[in-house]
Parts: C-alpha cells; structure tokens; sequence
C-alpha cells in the first residue's frame, strides 16, 4: 500500500482536505477498483489526443484545489462528442472557472471516459466518531442526498454482508432487472463495496470516501467520479474488549449503603429498606456518621468500621463527600459501587471534576462503579434492589438503560403483564460501567433470556458491537437508541458524511452483531415480552385465525411489513377445515371465523387443531374480534401442543371493555402473551423470526 501512501502524503504535504479526481482514480486502481478512464492534460493538443486514445464521448474537469465543487464553478462539461466540441469546451470551462474563482490556481483539465448509462449507485466510506470505518451504499446520482435511499456497515466486512446491504435498500428492485432496467452484476459490486471498506480500514489519513456515481452493468461496473476527503492520521479508533467483572455491582455477597438514613423520607432509607424487604442474604451494613439503628442493623460511622468484608457499596450521599468516600472504598476492599448521587459531570465542569476524581481513586482500587446520577442497580434473584421503589418479582428479562424512568417501566410492565426481570441497571452519567460491560455479563448469566437496552449513544462502539455479537448468539440483545444527532459529523464536504447521521450507522452496527434496533420504547416492551415467553420459531410462516375481518386486514399489511409470510393454506388444509368448521367461515389466510364466533367459539380450537397439524403454520395470531369468555380454556390445550412443536402463538383481543380486561389479564396469567392490536402482535413475532435469521448467521443455539 505504499503507493497509496504516497498519494496521500502529497495531498497532505501540501495541505490539502482532498484528493484531485486523477488522484483518488489512481488510488482505486491500486486496490483494483475499476474506473473510467482517464488523462489529466495541460493544454487543449494534449487534450485532443487524449480524447482519441481514450475515445469520443468524453468528459471534461477542472483540475484545481480550490475547485471543490466543479459543476458550480462551471468546472464541469459531459458527453463531448468530437474535436471541433472538445477544442470549444476546454476554453469553455478554463474561462467559466477564472471567471467564478479568479484566485483559482487550475492544475490542468481532466479528460475522462463518458461510461454508458445504466443503473447508478453510490459506494462510500466515513469515518464514524463512534464505531470508525463505515461503509455505505446506495441509490446514486444526482438525487442521492434527497431520496437518502442507503444502507451501512461498520467495516471490515464481506461479500455476504455487501450482498445483503445491496438487499436492504428500498429501491433494490432496480439491481434486478425493475422496468426494463438491467439485471447488474452484483458480485462486481459487492466487490467495490468490500474493497472500498479494506482501503478506509487500512489507511487511517482518509476521512470519507464518495464513489458516485458507479455505474453497474450486466458484466461490470466503472466507477465515474471518486471523491476521497483526508483527515488527521493521529485519530485513530479505539477497539476496546468489554470489561465484564461484574459480579460485585450486579450479584454482591455484601453490601454497604453509604448515606443510609432512619428518615423514610430519604432516598438512603428506601435503598436499605428495599434491600432488606426484597430478602438480600449477605451481610447489610448501614454507613451514617451518627452509627445507631437503622431499620433493625446496626450503622456504622464509616463503611472502615465494618465488621466484614464488603463487596459492594450503593453511595447516597452529596457529591462533595464521594471522593472521600470512595478512598475509604479502597482501603476496606470494596470491588464494586453504585453511586446514586447526583452533582457530576451532568452538572457542569466543576462536578465533572469531581468525577474525574472518583473514577481515578475506583481504578486504582479496582472498584467498578456504576453511576453516578442513577437510579441504581435491581438483582430480584439475589434480593439486592439497590433502587427505587422496590420491584422484586423474578424473571428472565435484563433491562439496561441511561435512564432512570425507563429502568423502571420496563420491569413494571413485565410485572403488570404477570412476568418478571432479572436485572435492571440505570447507568446514569456512565461514568465506568457502560451498555457494553453489561451485555457482556448478561450474555453469561444463567438467569436472563433477553436483554432489553436502551440508550442514548456510545463513545465506544466497537466494544458496544462486540458485546452485541457475544451476546447474540445465545440470547437476543434488543436496544432502543434516543438522542440521535447529526453531531460530530467531520466529512462535510462528502455524500457519505452527510447521510451517516440519525442513528442510521448505530442501527447498522447493531445490526451488524446481530442485535436490534427497535423503533420506539413500545416495541421494546412488546419485543421483550415475546422473546420471553415464546419460541424462536422454525420458519416466517404466520397463519392468523381471527372472527375481526377489519382485523384480518390489518394483519396482512403488518405481516409484509415484519417480513413474515402468510402463506396460502394447502388444498388439504383447506379440504380439512371444511370438514370442521361452518360454510359461511372464510378459508384463506388470514382465516375469518366471522363475527358468528361469538356464538360458536368452539371453532376457534377446531381451526387450530387443524392448522397445527397441518405442519403449515410456523407461529399463530389468535383474534379475538368480540367479547368472547373462557379463552383461556379455548386455547389452552391448542397452545400445549403448539409448544410441543415450537410454534409461538400470540393473542389480540379486541373484544369489549368488561370482558377484555377479565380475558387478557387471564390469558397472561397463563402464559399466553396478548397484544393490544394485531399490528403490535405481528411487530413482536417479526423480531422473534429475525432473531431466528441471526441466531443461524450466529452459529447460536
């Protein structure tokens, strides 16, 4: 790669954000790219016979440092069909350009292949200030930044994973041959993508990549124009492993609560007393300088005085007191804390301060903290809720979030839809603990099922990813994103740059590892409940059974949507379900029992019976459209076996007000999920079939 070295170290000895067009052409063609051909001439003889050797129609460009943006300057004339043309255009453009920029120094024009047309695409490459090399594709052309049709990736990366970001694009009909275009030659073009992502990875002085437009053909591609941005080779990503040593802040075999108060009022009485109320089976220390009794324990004036070893400390105390507390930490052996105080680095530069210093007396210690600023650490299973107020009701769900309220809605509605959580951890101002940490561990312990995460960014995002992946493998990792930025963006001058912002490369990397980004806290939730309580299925076969036709339609859009399939039932099927069920139901799929199964709910059972015999229906939408009673007892032996078979059924009751209630809280109980619309029903069972996808990809379980 020398030679590609020495292309940018001319540029930068000359203190240039840029490669000229000839440049970033040679450039490609050192990696094997392939592009238009080209000369770069000094005057219009020399110009003349280069437009013959390479070959009417061609292209001219001026060549100029400060000419950034040709076609603006008038810097820029296409399709240039013979030498009486190309003599009148290259004064053209030299005298268009002094004009507009009279302190531009011209270097030279740019005599270039003018590529046939056919399908045109964008290939790039930014450097992400969270995850670092990013490749993108996409619609190109002129349009590219208005119709924004691209998909990322976090380099490196194959040419499996360029082949499915050519499927991800909305338009990726027009790769295959869409009204009268051709079918493109997407093994080249996975080629470009793979290649453009090696040369961002391997040369740390480019900062942005635009190939725009690429030209794909039936056999081939030319890539017409490259723009290639230079940044500083000094910033360079970090790859960090996360660091799961965890088990003092999320599992502790003691713990000290430093700030514990005999005031119920006070946030370090409702630490301790949740913590005792929720069963903790270690040694409880109360710290508060008065000592006495608290709560039935003994408190002690320092956490030096007490008796035992302590493995964890949860600190309530103001923030000028912690660094002094934390030194104490360090003397009595302390591994982990959670510090709830508040006044840090989200109150300005002087508790920023603050924080530098109890992080920096924490490492030296070996203590990992989480916090400050949180609402603290919840472990149901071991009884240590170290947060507000107490949730203590054991499942299989981790929650992670930079937030407080959302730590807590999600266990609560777990617990109101009569399940349960397994860990939760409000990270607050992420101070040494991070999303990644947690993953890590969580994606170990025996206890969770689904982690559940949600987040306003990383600084980190390679390590962010690696948890991801790790995790995946053996348990879905499902994130909601807040926050989302243009900020931070540094290739400006670049397509790729400009497009990257918006979580678009967050999505892309989690993605990548195999997690998801979900939409909104709702479809976490819903999500999270499925992953829970049902199977992974075996295949995006849906069949929804419904008495609602409204509801019936609603399913068919929702399940394209979510990539599942309706698939049209079999002869037999359908021959099988005559024999059962009443003329006047509709055997298709979705298969409408009619509002006729308020009086007759019994072919709810016989319709299931049937579909699951069938082998036809990887997992169930169940409809209730009316106030039908005892459903529960409709569907409990139908459910039974669908769970021999692997196949997750779910529930939509519509019915009415009296009945609903009374139905849905039963159905829960009973380990059937119900959702509130079909839509949100489907949007669950699609995230439980995409995780099938990614366990394969995974190599999971």
């Amino acid at each position: 790669m020398s030679d590609v070295n020495n292309i940018i170290n001319k540029a930068m000895d000359e203190k240039r954000k840029a490669l000229y067009d000839h440049e970033a052409k040679d450039m490609l063609s050192l990696v094997g790219l392939p592009t238009t051909r080209y000369r770069v001439v000094k005057d219009r003889e020399v110009a003349i016979e280069a437009a013959h050797e390479i070959g009417f129609p061609v292209a001219l460009k001026i060549v100029s440092p400060h000419v950034l943006h040709k076609s603006d300057a008038g810097g820029v004339v296409l399709d240039i069909g013979d030498e009486d043309e190309l003599i009148r255009c290259y004064d053209l453009i030299v005298d268009r350009v002094k004009e507009k920029v009279p302190e531009a120094e011209i270097h030279g024009v740019l005599v270039e292949e003018m590529a046939s047309p056919s399908v045109e695409v964008i290939v790039g490459a930014t450097r992400d200030p969270q995850f670092g090399p990013t490749v993108m594709f996409g619609v190109g052309g002129i349009l590219t930044e208005i119709i924004k049709d691209v998909s990322f990736r976090v380099a490196p990366l194959g040419l499996d994973e360029a082949t499915k970001m050519m499927g991800e694009i909305k338009s990726h009909r027009v790769l295959e041959g869409a009204r009268g275009m051709p079918v493109v030659d997407k093994a080249v073009l996975a080629d470009i993508i793979v290649k453009t992502s090696k040369l961002m990875l391997e040369n740390p002085g480019i900062n942005a990549i635009d190939l725009n437009p690429v030209i794909v053909y039936e056999a081939g591609a030319k890539i017409v124009d490259a723009r290639i941005i230079l940044g500083d080779e000094d910033d360079v990503e970090r790859d960090v492993e996360p660091a799961d040593d965890l088990d003092a802040v999320l599992n502790p075999s003691s713990v000290a609560v430093i700030g514990a108060s005999s005031n119920p009022d006070k946030i370090g009485h409702q630490i301790l007393k949740n913590i005792v109320d929720a069963g903790f089976s270690g040694p409880v220390y109360p710290v508060n300088p008065r000592g006495g009794e608290i709560l039935g324990l003994k408190a002690y004036p320092s956490v030096m005085d007490a008796p035992g070893d302590v493995d964890s400390v949860v600190v309530v105390v103001p923030s000028r007191f912690v660094p002094g507390v934390m030194e104490e930490c360090v003397r009595k052996g302390v591994k982990g804390a959670v510090i709830i105080s508040s006044g840090f680095k989200d109150v300005g530069p002087e508790g920023a301060e603050l924080e530098r210093q109890v992080l920096e007396t924490a490492a030296r210690g070996g203590i990992r903290v989480v916090g400050p600023n949180c609402q603290g650490v919840s472990n149901p299973v071991s009884g240590f809720c170290a947060t507000w107020p107490l949730i203590s009701q054991v499942g299989d769900v981790a929650v992670i979030s930079q937030s407080g309220s959302i730590a807590l809605e999600v266990p609560s509605f777990l617990v109101d839809n009569h399940l349960g959580y397994s860990k939760s951890v409000a990270l607050g101002n992420k101070s040494d603990v991070d999303e990644a940490d947690l993953i890590s561990w969580l994606g170990r312990d025996e206890g969770t099922r689904v982690i559940a995460v949600y987040t306003e960014g990383t600084d980190e995002g390679r390590k962010l990813m690696k948890a991801v992946r790790g995790a995946s493998a053996d348990k879905p990792v499902l994130i909601l994103k807040g926050g989302k930025t243009e900020a931070g963006r540094k290739a400006v001058l670049a397509h790729t740059g400009s497009l990257a912002g918006s979580g678009e490369v967050f999505e892309a990397a989690v993605s990548q590892s195999g997690g998801f980004c979900v939409g909104s806290l709702e479809e976490l939730l819903d999500a999270a409940k499925a992953f829970s309580m049902l199977p992974v299925p075996r295949g995006p076969n849906l069949l929804v059974v419904t008495s609602s036709g409204g509801a019936g339609i609603l399913s068919s859009d929702a399940s394209e949507k979510a990539g599942l399939n309706l698939r049209t039932l079999s002869r037999d099927t359908v021959d099988r379900l005559k024999a059962v069920l009443p003329d006047f139901c509709i055997l298709r799929n979705p298969l409408d029992l009619t509002g006729n199964a308020l009086t007759e709910p019994n072919m709810y059972g016989e319709a299931l019976e049937v579909a699951l015999e069938s082998g036809e229906a990887d997992m169930i939408l169940v409809v209730f459209g009316d106030p039908i009673p005892d459903t529960v007892e409709l569907l409990g032996k139908v459910v039974e076996k669908a769970e021999e078979k692997g196949v997750p059924v779910v529930v939509n009751y519509l019915g009415g007000a009296d009945v609903q209630k009374v139905e849905v809280d039963a159905l829960q109980r009973n380990g059937i999920p119900v959702y509130q619309t079909p839509e949100r029903a489907i949007t669950a069972l699609g995230y439980l079939n995409r995780y099938r996808l990614n366990r394969n990809d995974l190599g999971g379980n």
